[in-house]
C-alpha cells in the first residue's frame, strides 16, 4: 500500500540514498496499491456503505502517477492505451522521478498535517478538561465493525490521543503518523509503525484482535516480521498444493 505519506517520508534523502530508495520500490515493481492520504476521506466512504477496499483506494494518486509516466514516455501512444503500456509501466520506483519537483511542497504538507492534528487534539483536550462528559458524547469508544475498519481506528485513537494529551504533547511527525496508523491499521494485513504509535493501535484492538485489522510491527520486531510473512506464504502454498492434490 502506497500513498503521498509514504512519499512525503522519501521525499527528504537525496544522492546516494535517493537512489537506494529508489531500487528497493523498483524491485516492488508493480505490486502496490495507491491509498489515500487523509483518513477522513476513509471514514466518510465507510459511512456511504462503499466496500472496504474502495474507501482507501486513491483514484487521484493513480491518476497522476499515470499522467506523469505518459508525460514522460513519448514512445506510448495515447491511441492505443491500454495496449501500448509496457509491462512494468507502473513500476513504483517511478515514483521518485513524480517526487523530486514535488519534495518542497510535500514536505510542506507533511508539517501542516502535524500542526492540525495538534491544533484538533488540544481543542479537544480543553472541551474534556471543562466538561469530562464530553469526550463520551463526541467520541464515544467504538465497538469493532468489519465494514467500517478506519472508523473503528480513528475515532478510538482521537479518543486516545485526547486522554494522553495530560502527559504528551503532539509532535509535527504525529500528524503523517497518525494518518498512516488509521489506514495501515484498517485496511493492511500487516503494517509497521514507530514503538509508540503501535502501543496506541494495541491499546484500542479488542480481544482477540480481529482478523480484518493489521498485524502491527515496530522496529525491533522487522525480522519476526519476515518470518511471520513467509511462514503465511508457506502456509498458503501447503493448503494449495493440497487442495491441487485433492481436486486430482
Amino acid at each position: 500500500m502506497f500513498c503521498v505519506s509514504n512519499a512525503a517520508e522519501l521525499s527528504g534523502p537525496q544522492g546516494p540514498s535517493f537512489n537506494k530508495i529508489r531500487t528497493f520500490l523498483d524491485e516492488i515493481g508493480t505490486h502496490w496499491f495507491p491509498v489515500e492520504f487523509d483518513p477522513m476521506v476513509c471514514v466518510e466512504r465507510e459511512q456511504q456503505s462503499h466496500d472496504p477496499m474502495t474507501c482507501c483506494f486513491s483514484e487521484a494518486l493513480l491518476k497522476s502517477f499515470t499522467a506523469t509516466r505518459l508525460k514522460r514516455s513519448p514512445e506510448i501512444k495515447i491511441a492505443d492505451l491500454p495496449a501500448s503500456l509496457p509491462s512494468d509501466f507502473f513500476r513504483l520506483g517511478m515514483f521518485m522521478d513524480w517526487l523530486v519537483p514535488r519534495r518542497q511542497d510535500i514536505m510542506q504538507d507533511k508539517a501542516q498535517l502535524g500542526i492540525r492534528l495538534k491544533g484538533q487534539i488540544m481543542e479537544h483536550w480543553a472541551e474534556y478538561k471543562r466538561n469530562p462528559d464530553w469526550l463520551d458524547a463526541k467520541f464515544p469508544e467504538l465497538l469493532f465493525r468489519a465494514d467500517r475498519p478506519a472508523t473503528f481506528v480513528y475515532v478510538n485513537l482521537v479518543r486516545l490521543l485526547i486522554l494522553e494529551s495530560k502527559s504528551r504533547v503532539i509532535v509535527p511527525n504525529d500528524g503523517i503518523d497518525f494518518g498512516q496508523a488509521v489506514i495501515g491499521s484498517a485496511y493492511a494485513s500487516v503494517a509497521t509503525l514507530d514503538k509508540h504509535w503501535k502501543r496506541r493501535v494495541e491499546m484500542i484492538l479488542p480481544k482477540p484482535r480481529p482478523k480484518r485489522l493489521a498485524k502491527i510491527y515496530y522496529q525491533q520486531e522487522l525480522d519476526k516480521m519476515v518470518r511471520d510473512i513467509e511462514r503465511y506464504l508457506d502456509d498458503v502454498s501447503l493448503r494449495r498444493g493440497r487442495a491441487l492434490f485433492s481436486v486430482n
